[in-house]
């Protein structure tokens, strides 16, 4: 039975071509900035997808003057073509299995439709899609400041280190490794320097506001603000981006 299983998945999983979805049961919803595809189920909301690739295009058009802010991520992104994977509620164990045999070297993300713009509570597609782009974009175009390999000494690294050390920020999920930690770290050290309130609520981060970061973990507010790259320091993004010419609908 296993066997039958696998073999339905493996076919499943069988595509074409590199940018195109990694299983059959995904289909291309979008492309944002000619970088990120979307795959998403049938039963995930148009206005679901329509929420998350406005997110996508303004993490990486902070500014949103319709532009990417740094041209190095956008090849870094290009290069390496992440997927956003959305579903409905959730993908399950065989599902996950086929997406993982399809994605080959390419970097995905998955993200429920659920809790997408949900009508109360936190909006996981700024933190999904955040890390999507940390992992497949920030840390390959400038892994001296954001490489999330323990085993190195990037400036995103050390300035967790020094934030454990301080007892600022604990993680305590078991299944987060160190270079996971790290990318979870500096997302919500974003969402405090760009004031989402709602993304710093628990105790994980203990320094809330962007003030607080400066007094308390300055070196996270110096690799925000570094002037050799354009880092996301302008709005939190709210799904409401202005030039949709830069995302392509299927």
């Amino acid at each position: 039975m296993r066997t039958i299983l696998i073999a339905i998945l493996i076919v499943f999983a069988t595509q074409v071509g590199a940018k195109e979805c990694p299983t059959r049961f995904l289909k291309n919803g979008a492309v944002v900035f000619d970088a990120i595809l979307i795959c998403v189920t049938e039963e995930v909301p148009d206005s679901k997808l329509r929420h998350a690739a406005n997110v996508a295009a303004q993490w990486l058009d902070n500014d949103q003057n319709g532009t990417v802010d740094e041209p190095i991520l956008l090849s870094a992104l290009q290069e390496n073509e992440p997927i956003l994977l959305m579903s409905d509620t959730g993908f399950n164990f065989l599902e996950y299995f086929a997406i993982e045999s399809g994605l080959g070297d390419r970097i995905g993300q998955d993200l429920a439709a659920q809790e997408t713009a949900p009508l109360q509570g936190r909006d996981a597609s700024q933190e999904e899609i955040h890390h999507l782009i940390m992992t497949a974009g920030w840390v390959n175009a400038f892994p001296e400041t954001f490489g999330d390999d323990p085993r190195d000494t990037s400036e995103v690294y050390l300035a967790w280190r020094k934030a454990e050390e301080k007892k600022l920020y604990h993680y305590g999920d078991p299944t987060c490794d160190n270079n996971c930690k790290i990318v979870e770290f500096f997302y919500l050290a974003t969402a405090a320097y760009l004031g989402s309130s709602i993304d710093v609520l628990h105790d994980e981060l203990r320094v809330k506001t962007q003030r607080a970061l400066k007094q308390e973990l300055p070196e996270v507010v110096q690799i925000i603000e570094a002037k050799h790259y354009n880092y996301s320091q302008n709005m939190w993004p709210d799904g409401k981006y202005k030039f949709q010419r830069n995302i392509k609908f299927n």
